[in-house]
């Protein structure tokens, strides 16, 4: 008892003197901030950065020393700091672990180099004394007249050593990158706010992106090593011939330069091309059929080239993707110890957790890799690509899904959200940001209680108003279990009930009149109805219910347009449609909507004198890789004077048309193409289904099209409802140059 009685004595004896001696009191301070003079740029940054924020919070600003005799704050990695938090190497701490420990009247904010002690000081600004880091420009900072020492004595090292939240909010600040704790993909962070950890050559380095055997410098003397497909070579849309054995050493030769140029780098991407087209030559079908399949082949011919690189640099790991056909793990080839794979989810069903039966197939695969991979990385994929700011309620997937690759031994995440524009007009894109952040560092956290925190925090008084939103969005997917939707759902009508839809949109419109004026509140509030207010403008069959009566369709588009650039916003999907462009597309599907929609050129022979619509592609169409692979020319046989050219060396869908009033009509389409010889076929036009995915296609001879005159040709008879699109695609053919398409002409049926 006389012992209990004493540590009792000497406990209360520490608590009073540790009250005795604040951090702040009232705008005073005793304290110093101590960082050591060999300190590394991102540890003086933290000390910079707790300087800054005491004194907005305490009203006073703590001296930066080297050293000192009384209390303090010290902050990196110093022999003092090691002995206070019993470490007796620096080098035995995890990627990126942070140490906070109260010693007597000191505290000790440190961790690993170079980003650990930074990351150390924002868990303190965040955990102990409230800061809030909710947007690069909206920072919450508490006000205290004292602060009082905390009694600490925590160590943290977060599952991913490598974190990347995929959005331009968070990629284009390095200060609230490094505040958010992301270090990896696309996130470009100087020494002093804690360097970053790239992936050399990025993504799809056969020959897309910083190509290691690009076509331009390889195919003229070695078409061979390219892959082969119907009997031939391809130059375009290409992968590699990876059993030959001359590629392989060419690869090989290229990595290791590559790395010796960049003798720091911790990964280099040695991964395939964005396309389907791996190759189907004897010998790689061979390997494939004796060793199991496509992933078996690519992880035969990176191990070779990994086993060359380990010598040399044994700290760089060799990525590669498992990806669309790779996707599938391997069955009897094993990746070395320096290969990682990047396992991609761009498949997987979006409101869904992967852990779903919905997205069975993923999480086996996921699995499968585990079973066979030293360690893994992933690219996941969490926004609407097709359109940013179209509603894609998966905030309660992501910790689950995090959860998942953390027991799959991933180290290293890329969660893909609107990387290239979007901004906070990215369905919340300021929320998403910072809670997969949040998420991304410690995969446990609550994300319904993390979403409470943001929206009570960012949109204050109008959280409620939010949370409308939020709540009408989730209850709509709960109400379509069935729903398949993905990261390129085209639209809500599949799973986002009207009620639902007018719910959100009335909370959103309320709020917005409500805050207009408010010069903290109404931006974010004009922003965050971006997403309910463009989608209900994509919906405009709405505006006919009685409850919309007094909402005018223009006026609305108008009202959104603007807040849209009043966000900063220029791009709204992946593919770059301008707010302007987009404001055109409504405006166009708004006169075919009221019938206000004139015909292009004169009234087509097939329409026989009945009423019909014919319009030029450029007003109905999406016109993809537009320049490279497709081409908008004068050309005066055409109706406006003007058509669309493609070459006949893809067969891509570059041209797809979504806008078209819903009915049956027989479809047909004006072209020619170019050919001094025609022979085999020149152009594939048909109708995609995106909610079945069924594909309906019709083949045109070329001798039936060539010349510089358009022909009309009749694709058949078709039923157009929303989420389907007409496409039109060259087919590869030597004997075919280019196809031209002027008209599609739809005569109706059935209205």
């Amino acid at each position: 008892m006389k012992l209990a009685g004493t540590l009792l004595t000497a406990i209360l004896a520490t608590a009073a003197a540790l009250a005795a001696a604040p951090l702040v009191d009232n705008g005073r301070s005793d304290y110093r901030i101590v960082v050591p003079a060999d300190a590394i740029p991102a540890e003086r940054t933290a000390a910079e950065e707790l300087q800054t924020f005491l004194a907005e919070i305490g009203g006073v600003e703590l001296p930066i020393v080297a050293e000192t005799d009384g209390p303090a704050i010290h902050v990196g990695q110093s022999p003092d700091a090691a002995r206070a938090l019993g470490i007796a190497d620096w080098q035995e701490l995890k990627p990126d672990e942070i140490c906070l420990k109260t010693v007597g009247l000191d505290l000790y904010l440190a961790g690993d180099r170079p980003r650990g002690s930074l990351y150390a000081v924002y868990e303190f600004l965040e955990q102990n004394l409230g800061v809030r880091f909710w947007t690069a420009e909206v920072t919450e900072v508490p006000k205290q007249s004292t602060i009082e020492l905390p009694l600490l004595d925590y160590r943290y090292a977060p599952p991913f050593e490598v974190r990347a939240a995929g959005y331009d909010l968070a990629r284009s600040d390095p200060k609230f990158a490094a505040r958010l704790r992301n270090n990896g993909h696309g996130v470009a962070n100087p020494p002093e706010w804690g360097g970053d950890v790239q992936l050399l050559g990025g993504v799809h380095t056969f020959s897309d992106n910083s190509p290691l055997i690009s076509v331009q410098e390889y195919y003229d003397a070695h078409p061979e090593w390219f892959s082969e497909r119907n009997g031939k070579r391809l130059n375009r849309h290409v992968q590699l011939c990876l059993s030959n054995p001359e590629l392989r050493r060419e690869l090989t030769r290229k990595v290791l330069a590559w790395i010796r140029s960049n003798p720091n780098c911790q990964y280099v991407s040695v991964s395939q091309n964005d396309n389907q087209n791996y190759c189907q030559c004897a010998t790689c079908t061979a390997f494939v059929e004796e060793h199991g399949n496509q992933a078996d082949l690519l992880i035969d011919a990176v191990n070779e080239v990994a086993a060359e690189v380990a010598p040399e640099f044994p700290h760089v790991l060799i990525e590669t993707l498992g990806y669309n056909y790779t996707r599938t793990p391997p069955v009897t080839v094993r990746p070395l110890d320096n290969v990682i794979v990047r396992y991609c989810t761009i498949e997987a069903q979006s409101f869904h957790c992967l852990t779903d039966p919905a997205n069975r197939q993923l999480e086996e695969d996921l699995t499968g890799w585990r079973q066979v991979a030293r360690q893994l990385m992933i690219w996941n994929y969490v926004t609407d690509f097709h359109k940013y700011y179209q509603p894609h309620p998966n905030w309660l997937t992501v910790a689950p899904d995090l959860q998942l690759f953390r027991d799959c031994g991933a180290i290293n995440v890329y969660e893909q959200g609107s990387w290239n524009g979007g901004g906070a007009a990215a369905d919340l894109g300021d929320l998403r940001a910072w809670q997969i952040s949040k998420l991304l560092w410690n995969p446990d956290l609550d994300p319904e209680a993390l979403v409470e925190e943001f929206v009570a925090g960012y949109y204050g008084p109008a959280a409620g108003y939010v949370h409308v939103y939020l709540d009408s969005m989730i209850e709509s997917v709960n109400r379509h279990p069935e729903n398949i939707e993905g990261c390129y759902a085209r639209s809500t009508s599949s799973w986002l009930d009207a009620d639902l839809l007018l719910q959100a949109y009335f909370a959103m419109d309320e709020a917005q009149r409500k805050f207009r004026d408010d010069p903290v509140y109404g931006p974010r509030v004009a922003t965050a109805a971006i997403p309910v207010n463009c989608t209900l403008l994509e919906r405009p069959e709405l505006f006919d219910n009685a409850a919309l009566r007094g909402v005018d369709y223009q006026q609305l588009l108008q009202t959104t347009v603007a807040a849209v650039k009043a966000a900063g916003v220029d791009r709204l999907t992946e593919g770059g449609l301008s707010p302007e462009e987009w404001q055109k597309k409504l405006e166009w599907q708004h006169k075919l909507r009221t019938g206000n929609l004139e015909n292009d050129g004169s009234a087509p022979a097939v329409a026989a004198g009945k009423a019909c619509h014919a319009w030029s592609v450029e007003r109905v169409a999406e016109l993809h890789s537009l320049g490279n692979e497709l081409f908008w020319e004068t050309d005066p046989a055409a109706s406006v004077g003007r058509a669309v050219r493609m070459p006949n060396t893809h067969n891509e869908w570059h041209l797809q048309s979504f806008d078209f009033p819903h009915g049956t009509f027989d479809l047909y389409m004006e072209v020619r193409c170019d050919s001094a010889k025609p022979s085999g076929n020149a152009i594939r036009i048909g109708t995609y289904d995106w909610n079945s995915r069924i594909e309906v296609p019709k083949d045109f001879p070329a001798g039936d099209i060539a010349g510089k005159e358009y022909r009309t040709v009749k694709v058949g008879r078709v039923d157009l409802k929303d989420n389907m699109c007409i496409f039109i695609a060259p087919i590869i053919n030597p004997a075919v140059e280019n196809i031209w398409i002027d008209r599609l002409i739809l005569v109706p049926v059935q209205p």
